[in-house]
């Protein structure tokens, strides 16, 4: 028996499905494809809103940079970060800082910027790693400092997050970051070697 021809899926008479949009979500150069009063203008929209406050939110310090609306980083930065196949999760405070090293932004980066960028990282990872680990180290080329996010243990704690600088510093980590992560709560141990962060 001959099966029949599939019917190709209906489009919704409204528009595009949020299927459809799943790449241009992070990506505002690809909400300009769509009218403004479209339903994937406005969809688009409030996913960038979110990644939007997602970094400026935790890092005001960078409206200094870029002025109050943020857009001259945001904007770049998206479409940087979605040319090279980078993963929004708990390194985008990391490539945050990649990029503002090879942006017009570069000459007026401070170390409390970078060190505030690497915290928000590393805050992010302890809030939404799911292993067994019980803390993440990350070092950044150029910055002595390592920055520490520890997972909570307790219900009635938080995650803490701790810059600390080594009286014997470790090896350089791989550019732009290194990290290891610990199985308990403090720093010691032997030192496991860097990993580079994940794309």
């Amino acid at each position: 028996m001959t099966a029949l021809p599939r019917s190709p899926e209906p489009v919704p008479a409204f528009g595009l499905r949020d299927a459809d949009l799943l790449h241009a979500l992070s990506v505002p150069a690809r909400q300009g494809d769509h009218p403004r009063e479209s339903r994937a203008f406005v969809r688009i929209d409030t996913s960038l809103r979110v990644y939007w406050h997602t970094l400026f939110d935790i890092c005001p310090g960078l409206l200094d940079l870029s002025g109050p609306d943020g857009l001259a980083i945001f904007r770049p930065f998206m479409a940087w970060a979605d040319e090279h196949g980078l993963s929004l999760n708990w390194t985008s405070y990391l490539w945050v800082d990649a990029w503002l090293a090879r942006s017009p932004f570069r000459d007026r980066v401070t170390a409390d910027l970078r060190l505030s960028l690497m915290g928000a990282s590393a805050a992010r990872w302890a809030t939404g790693d799911r292993s067994e680990a019980g803390g993440i180290v990350l070092a950044a080329t150029g910055l002595p400092e390592l920055v520490c996010g520890w997972k909570t243990r307790r219900i009635d704690a938080g995650r803490r997050v701790e810059v600390i600088d080594l009286e014997e510093p470790l090896p350089d980590p791989p550019p732009p970051f290194g990290f290891f992560t610990l199985p308990g709560d403090a720093l010691d141990g032997d030192f496991p070697g860097w990993t580079a962060i994940p794309r």
